[in-house]
Order: C-alpha cells, then structure tokens, then sequence
C-alpha cells in the first residue's frame, strides 16, 4: 500500500509540475498591442498626407 501511495504521490508531483511550465512567448501582448497601434498610426498619418496632397492637386485644376 505504501509503494502504491509513493508512486501516486510521484505521478501528480509530477504531472503539476508538468501543467505549471508555461511556454515563453517572444514578444508580450502589450507590446505587440503597441507594435500595432503604431504601425496603424504610421499607417493613417501616410494616408491622411496622400489625401491632403490630393485634394491640393484637385484644386489646382
């Protein structure tokens, strides 16, 4: 009885330090939430400039 407990003992000890490892993301979510709100920003401010430039070349015309 006491080799069986030993070895249930054993076998959770080792399948909760099993579930505990957590793999390591490269990146954090806040960042990469960053990284992607300043690509959207770099993204609007380029468009808005087109558009300006646009709209000065209609009124040329």
């Amino acid at each position: 009885m006491l080799v069986v407990a030993a070895y249930l003992n054993l076998y959770l000890t080792f399948n909760k330090n099993k579930q505990k490892k957590k793999t390591k993301l490269p990146i954090s979510s806040k960042e990469w939430r960053e990284k992607v709100e300043d690509e959207n920003f770099k993204s609007w401010l380029s468009n808005r400039a087109r558009l300006k430039d646009k709209r000065k070349g209609d009124l040329k015309r």
